[in-house]
């Protein structure tokens, strides 16, 4: 027969028990809940760091068009679809019968910018919504228009999270400037 190997604090008779004490449980979910935390917290930054990162880009992609337009003299405009913007074009009419239209830019800075999974934008133009387009192939309408002087459409475009409250807005004033700063 083989005897339990018990510490020297039990005495003879006694049976051997095994197991964790109650300190020893609390430290582990101590432990486990602070490790949770920080990744949680890593990722809450992560995204806000993905918002941010967006946000200035478009800041800077709608700087580079402004001096675009007036170094090549050109209108250029903003527009937006469901999962994109891009830059596009003014073509004028080229005859009596012919119509104005946009073209999109085939530039890699300025031509169509994918909106990442997960971000979604709400712009406003002249204080009312904007829709943006749901289907890219339809005729392109930009909701923001660029002068070759650098006056532009004055627009506010709110970013954040689908299904969550904005955290950055972009506000272009009439005399051209772009400002882009977080909400609280």
């Amino acid at each position: 027969m083989i005897k339990p190997q018990c510490s020297l604090t039990h005495g003879v008779g006694q049976a051997c028990m095994r197991g964790f004490t109650l300190i020893e449980l609390l430290v582990v979910i101590f432990i486990i809940s602070i490790v949770t935390s920080v990744a949680l917290l890593s990722v809450s930054r992560n995204e806000n760091r993905q918002l941010e990162a967006f946000a200035k880009e478009l800041q800077q992609s709608v700087t580079l068009a402004e001096e675009h337009a007036m170094l090549q003299p050109s209108v250029l405009g903003l527009s937006f679809a469901s999962e994109s913007y891009q830059f596009v074009s003014y073509q004028p009419p080229a005859g009596p019968d012919k119509k104005q239209s946009w073209s999109p830019i085939q530039d890699q800075l300025l031509g169509k910018h994918i909106i990442p999974n997960g971000v979604e934008l709400r712009i406003e133009v002249g204080g009312q919504k904007a829709h943006q387009q749901e289907d890219e192939e339809v005729a392109i309408q930009p909701q923001v228009v660029i002068s070759t002087n650098g006056d532009i459409t004055p627009f506010t475009i709110y970013v954040g999270k689908k299904g969550k409250s904005p955290r950055y807005v972009l506000k272009g004033d009439a005399d051209g400037n772009v400002t882009s700063k977080m909400l609280s």
